[in-house]
């Protein structure tokens, strides 16, 4: 391809999405005609470098609580903050008005369904179009694989937002509605109806199986910034413990035995404490002092401040919202000097400090000076994730290895998160099945603490109640209850989604 075409291409990639290569009659349009060119297009249009799918919803959880607007010492109220108050009380009220953007500012903080089907709409191109580019089957297969594992994240991503937990109390799969299931890039979303629970979870679990399946024998990632088949196979042990199958209990242990018996690093963050007082701030997300990330992908995310100020931004008043005390206080904390206790409290949360009180603002777990964002997918998540799955199944069993493992992954994941310089981490030990699983739901909050929406798919999967206390701006409070197997957990699609496409059912408010 001459150089001029290339430019052109990029300038398509860039600026327009590719609309044009959409354009069958448009007399100007531009054609990948390699895989060189198809996979440029990947990188604009499939992968997710500039989008973060749901970053409202750690609004809706126990992580996050309301303080309400600060007030200067004379008594009024100081205003520095009232963005961030006006953006989060609907959300935080479980308001559906303003989950679907028909008010406030969820037109476009919120509209989690377009970024998502963009996305979707740039791997089916890949997907459909990779037959058509000179290039080895192996680079061709190569870029099929990465499409089909971003192409069921993403629909993993919105079936969490937007459909009722799989295996849920009085959730049938086979008639509650899922997603519509847009799978070539000659379809448009403007008239496609919403598939079941359960079509859209084999579909998931499809692209998912497909996209590892082709990545082991087509693709080496050189870079945590592409998926590769160690990758896909996390992503799978997430998949099986999300959908929460009997039989996905075992699944999801097989494919955590395969990403850990392949990567079992884990970050040691007691290498993060530079001295009592001085803590390197790199985060968890960092690849150069952190071990253990499959795939990375996003902006760094000081800069989403619809909700949390910036890191930093603090001017000496409390923010209208901050991390929940029940969170915070789940960490162990040491002495603060020579003994941290918990590492993840010290280093995973941006805090400031008023009237000498520390309070956690929001997620740290990538230095505030890193260009690259603290989403994909770590090990650590598919050690939490392997022993959550064996505790199940050593409560549905009661084969007592299961449980040995489980308490092994518990401790070989905790041991590298406890400041250990001057103080032994501590082993913990269970024999009862239901106090062993509380114990591995509890770690999870910890290690997935405001990060990939977790909190938000534990409360669905789990059926779990959340209880916000909003402050007003006078200082009155407002108590608003998202109840145990509420109808939001399938959060309102948006109105610009429900308008321009008559034959998408809302879900009920």
């Amino acid at each position: 391809m001459n150089k001029i075409l290339i430019y052109l291409l990029s300038v398509c990639l860039l600026a327009t999405s590719c609309k044009k290569f959409l354009e069958e009659t448009s007399p100007d349009e531009i054609r990948p005609s390699s895989t060189e060119d198809l996979y440029s297009l990947m990188i604009s249009d499939a992968y997710p470098y500039s989008l973060k799918p749901d970053w409202f919803s750690d609004m809706l959880t126990d992580d996050i609580r309301s303080y309400g607007m600060p007030r200067n010492t004379n008594g009024t109220i100081n205003t520095a903050y009232g963005t961030y108050y006006e953006n989060g009380k609907g959300i935080f009220a479980f308001d559906p008005l303003e989950l679907e953007g028909a008010t406030g500012t969820a037109a476009t903080a919120l509209d989690s369904w377009k970024a998502c089907y963009g996305k979707i709409k740039g791997c089916n191109i890949v997907i459909d179009y990779a037959a058509n580019v000179s290039g080895t089957a192996e680079a061709r297969n190569a870029l099929v694989a990465q499409a089909l594992f971003l192409r069921g994240y993403y629909y993993l991503r919105l079936a969490q937002l937007y459909c009722l937990p799989y295996t849920g109390a009085g959730v049938n799969p086979e008639t509650a509605m899922g997603l519509p299931l847009i799978l070539t890039m000659q379809v448009s979303d403007e008239h496609i109806g919403r598939s079941s629970l359960r079509q859209t979870f084999n579909q998931v679990e499809k692209d998912l199986l497909d996209g590892a399946a082709l990545l082991k024998d087509n693709y080496t990632a050189t870079t945590p910034y592409r998926v590769g088949h160690i990758a896909a196979y996390a992503m799978l042990s997430r998949f099986y413990l999300y959908r929460g199958l009997d039989e996905d209990i075992d699944k999801a242990i097989a494919y955590a035995d395969l990403v850990i018996a392949d990567r079992p690093q884990l970050t040691q963050l007691r290498n993060y404490v530079i001295s009592n007082t001085s803590i390197n701030p790199a985060g968890i997300y960092d690849q150069t002092t952190s071990s253990e990330v499959l795939w990375q992908f996003g902006f760094n995310s000081k800069g989403i401040t619809t909700y949390l100020p910036g890191p930093g931004s603090y001017t000496g008043f409390h923010a209208p919202y901050a991390v929940s005390d029940e969170l915070r206080n789940m960490f162990e904390k040491g002495d603060g000097l020579a003994d941290k206790g918990d590492l993840r409290y010290v280093l995973n949360f941006s805090k400031y400090t008023i009237s000498g009180a520390e309070f956690p603002g929001r997620s740290l777990k990538i230095g505030v000076n890193a260009a690259a964002g603290d989403n994909g997918i770590r090990t650590g998540e598919v050690y939490i994730t392997r022993a959550e799955a064996l505790a199940r199944r050593f409560r549905r069993s009661g084969q007592d290895a299961d449980r040995v493992k489980a308490l092994n992954d518990l401790n070989t994941l905790r041991s590298s998160r406890y400041d250990t310089r001057n103080t032994a981490y501590v082993p913990v030990a269970f024999t009862d099945a239901d106090e062993l699983l509380q114990f591995c739901l509890d770690e999870r909050r910890r290690e997935m603490s405001l990060e990939e929406s977790s909190r938000w798919a534990d409360i669905k999967r789990l059926g779990l109640s959340v209880t916000h206390t909003f402050i007003d701006a006078d200082g009155g409070s407002m108590v608003f209850t998202l109840p145990a197997n509420s109808p939001l957990y399938a959060l309102p699609i948006p109105v610009t989604a429900i308008n321009r496409n008559n034959n998408l059912v809302p879900n009920p408010r």
